[in-house]
């Protein structure tokens, strides 16, 4: 752990990189999540991470009486524990317990980081009770691919360990209109349609990128009836540069 003042208070930064991290975790999943209990993860103001991205958990429904410990998913790797010994107090809030006499520390006060990061990539976070039987999970995307036209708004998240699969997600586009989508990389160019959802969404479109010649640049294309919408990133190994 590495002490860092974050606002009034003194906090701890966690850093969650494999330098730091604890032991390895694959049995971890978020699609079991335990019901009624949700963490999320809320982004510190710009400068206060000294160009890092930070967070603080947010935290409610957790039951009293329960120690949790705190998890962190790198990139393509397996949960890792990153600190460890909470409980609920008094007022209600996730508190470290000091075996040592310590003054506690509230989760909420600490900040927590990713440290260096590839853009488009997805970094989790998971709260977990000692004996495994209660857990919430918290996603975010530290270093987004992201663009904007008007009300619509693409995404694309980095999903493979060779940085060579994308998937695209939009919102804010006309429900149920039909777009053209555009993936081009390497001098080839791909068109074709995608019905936008009744909610105004882009359904999840899975991009996979092959090596032909040496250019790891690539562009993708959103055209709709109220906007049109251009990505432009790189693939392969420049996506997996942490930063």
């Amino acid at each position: 752990m590495i002490f860092q003042r974050v606002g009034p208070a003194l906090a701890i930064l966690l850093v969650a990189s494999p330098v730091f991290a604890g032991h390895g975790a694959t049995d971890l999943n978020s699609h079991r999540a335990t019901p009624g209990i949700k963490i999320e993860l809320i982004e510190l103001p710009p400068g206060q991470g000294g160009g890092t991205v930070q967070y603080r958990l947010r935290s409610t429904g957790v039951p009293r009486d329960v120690t949790f410990d705190v998890w962190a998913k790198d990139f393509r790797q397996p949960f890792r524990e990153i600190a460890s010994g909470f409980r609920i107090d008094a007022a209600g809030a996730l508190v470290s317990i000091d075996l040592n006499g310590g003054r506690p520390q509230r989760l909420d006060a600490m900040a927590l980081s990713p440290g260096p990061y590839p853009r488009g990539a997805a970094w989790e976070v998971a709260l977990v009770s000692i004996d495994r039987a209660i857990t919430a999970f918290a996603r975010v995307i530290p270093h987004p691919i992201v663009a904007r036209d008007g009300p619509c708004t693409v995404y694309l998240e980095l999903a493979s360990a060779r940085g060579e699969r994308f998937v695209a997600s939009g919102t804010g586009f006309v429900p149920g209109d039909d777009v053209v989508v555009e993936s081009q990389f390497s001098g080839q160019v791909n068109r074709r349609p995608l019905r936008v959802t009744a909610e105004g969404m882009l359904p999840p479109d899975d991009i996979s990128h092959a090596p032909i010649g040496p250019d790891r640049s690539a562009r993708y294309a959103v055209k709709g009836r109220a906007c049109e919408v251009t990505l432009e990133y790189r693939w392969g190994a420049p996506a997996l540069q942490r930063r």
